[in-house]
């Protein structure tokens, strides 16, 4: 009688090995969290001395382009505390402090590291000095007063005008047109309403220009017309234009 062949379950190896493959699994999966934990805690240092801490701090506030105004004007309406990290200085805000600053035309802030913000202004330029009173009131180019003075700076024209907001804007618009040689010869701009501009050249010469508008054309009237003997000459109509 022949003897039965002897059955071995297979069960506890293919145990033995899934336990294999658990263990492997764990010993990666710690693996790589661990390499990812030595990544993310430098970076993690890193956000915190440039975020959390003075070690990256605002330290001093480098003004440049500042003739009208002092650095010290300046910095006062940067308004930011020492040590502010410098990453979370909130540039377009500084930018609006100082621009709310009646001289200043434009600004631009930046963040020099590690530890300064540079601060570059334009300052508005006088194109007119409005008499009021005693003293006079500059304008610039787009009609914004931002200083007053006691004396008319050199080089900037006298404007005698109403306080008509439109009357000025026309006045300086005529003022923009000029050419050089014109300019030069300028002492007052007159207006009493958009359409009555004048100017007054060396010589006490009074030129009646009218409205902003063919500004080019009454230019160059004006420049043939005054190598003509005369006091008072009109080129409110370039197309016909007198003297007298």
């Amino acid at each position: 009688m022949s003897r039965m062949p002897r059955v071995v379950s297979a069960a506890p190896k293919l145990k033995a090995r899934a336990a294999a493959a658990r263990r492997e699994r764990r010993t990666s999966l710690l693996r790589r969290s661990g390499w990812a934990l030595l990544g993310v805690v430098p970076l993690a240092l890193v956000a915190w001395v440039v975020l959390g801490t003075s070690l990256l701090g605002v330290s001093k506030v480098v003004v440049s382009g500042e003739h009208r105004l002092t650095a010290s004007e300046i910095q006062a309406a940067v308004d930011v505390p020492r040590g502010t990290p410098l990453a979370r200085v909130d540039t377009s805000a500084v930018a609006r402090r100082v621009r709310a600053l009646a001289e200043v035309a434009s600004v631009s802030v930046t963040r020099a590291w590690p530890s300064s913000l540079r601060v570059v202004v334009v300052e508005r330029a006088a194109a007119v000095a409005v008499p009021r009173g005693k003293v006079y009131d500059l304008l610039d180019d787009d009609g914004v007063r931002f200083d007053t003075v006691t004396r008319v700076p050199r080089g900037v024209v006298v404007l005698q005008t109403s306080s008509d907001e439109a009357t000025r804007a026309a006045a300086l618009q005529v003022l923009r047109s000029l050419p050089v040689s014109l300019h030069r010869l300028l002492w007052f701009l007159r207006a009493s309403s958009p359409e009555q501009v004048s100017l007054v050249l060396q010589g006490n010469r009074v030129v009646v220009w009218g409205s902003p508008d063919e500004s080019a054309q009454k230019a160059a009237a004006t420049i043939a017309l005054l190598k003509l003997p005369g006091r008072v000459y009109d080129v409110s109509s370039p197309a016909v234009v007198t003297r007298r």
